[in-house]
C-alpha cells in the first residue's frame, strides 16, 4: 500500500515507520503517505497510540531528500513546506498520543516530525541537528521558526538554529527536547511499554489535554480555560469517568472505550 512508510497496529498501537533507510530522507511521497497514515489511524477505533519511527538504526531522519527532483521548482516547494508544516499540525493536534521513537540521526525535517510529538523517546545513539543556515536555508517547517521558542525558550532556541551544531541525546534531554533518553539495548522495550501505558490511558481526557497545552501557547490560557470546562462537562458525565472511579475503588486495571 506505501512506498516509503510501513504501517503496522497491534494491541492498540499503531505503529508508523518512515521506511527509506539507512537515512529515511523526507520526500514528497513519503509525506503525502504520513497525511495519509495519520487519517487512517485517526478513523481505526482499535489504534489508540501512535508510535513514529525510522526503519534501520542509522537515522530517525536525516531530513529531507535534497535530491528529489519534485522539488526543484517554486511551486513543488512550496507545496513540499505546506505539507511538512500541516504533519507538523496534524502530529501535535492529532486526537491520540504520539511517541516519537528516536534512534541514530534526526536531522531539519526529522526533528520537525520528531519534536511535535507529544511523547518524545531518544537511544543513547540520537544526535539531532538543526543546521540549515550552514546549507544556505531556514527551517521551514513551522519548528523552528514558529514554535521552538515555546518549547526551549529564546536564547537556547537562537543557539540551536544558529550554530547548528550536533545536539546529543543527553543535551536534547537537557534541554527539554525530548522526554526520556534510554540506552540503545532497551530502547524497543521502553518504546513500548511507554505506548502500552498511553494505550491504557482514557482516550477523552488524553484528547482533552492535548488540545488544552497547544491552547495555552496557541490562542492563549482564556482559551484554554474555555476548552478546559468544555471537556469537563463533557468528560465528568462519561462512561470512562464511571468505570474509573470504579476501579480506583475495586483495586482494578480500568477499561477505558472513549465513551
Amino acid at each position: 500500500m506505501y512506498e516509503q512508510i510501513a504501517v503496522g497496529n497491534a494491541e492498540g498501537i499503531a505503529t508508523v515507520t518512515l521506511n527509506k533507510p539507512p537515512f529515511n530522507l523526507a520526500s514528497f511521497t513519503m509525506l503525502s503517505e504520513l497525511r495519509a497514515a495519520f487519517d487512517g489511524i485517526e478513523k481505526d477505533p482499535g489504534a489508540r497510540v501512535v508510535v513514529l519511527r525510522g526503519a534501520g538504526e542509522r537515522a530517525f531522519s536525516a531530513g529531507a531528500d535534497l535530491g528529489d527532483e519534485s522539488r526543484h521548482t517554486a511551486e513543488a516547494g512550496r507545496s513540499f513546506r505546506e505539507l511538512g508544516r500541516f504533519l507538523v499540525d496534524r502530529i501535535e493536534t492529532f486526537p491520540k498520543p504520539v511517541i516519537a521513537a528516536v534512534r541514530g540521526w534526526c536531522i531539519g525535517g526529522g526533528t520537525g516530525l520528531a519534536w511535535a510529538a507529544d511523547i518524545r523517546i531518544a537511544s543513547e545513539t540520537a544526535k539531532f541537528r538543526a543546521g540549515d543556515v550552514y546549507l544556505g536555508i531556514i527551517p521551514t517547517w513551522s519548528i523552528g521558526m514558529v514554535r521552538l521558542v515555546h518549547h526551549i525558550g529564546r536564547n537556547r532556541t537562537l543557539d540551536l538554529l544558529l550554530l547548528g551544531e550536533d545536539v546529543t541525546a543527553a543535551k536534547a534531554y537537557e534541554l527539554g527536547l525530548v522526554s526520556k533518553v534510554v540506552p540503545d539495548a532497551e530502547f524497543d522495550a521502553t518504546v513500548d511499554a511507554t505506548a502500552r501505558r498511553l494505550a491504557s490511558g482514557a482516550p477523552l481526557p488524553i484528547q482533552a489535554i492535548k488540545q488544552a497545552v497547544r491552547a495555552q501557547y496557541y490562542d492563549g490560557p482564556d482559551r484554554a480555560a474555555v476548552l478546559e470546562e468544555a471537556w469537563a462537562q463533557q468528560i465528568l458525565q462519561s462512561k470512562d469517568a464511571k468505570e474509573g472511579m470504579a476501579a480506583f475503588h475495586e483495586k482494578r486495571q480500568a477499561k477505558f472505550t472513549g465513551q
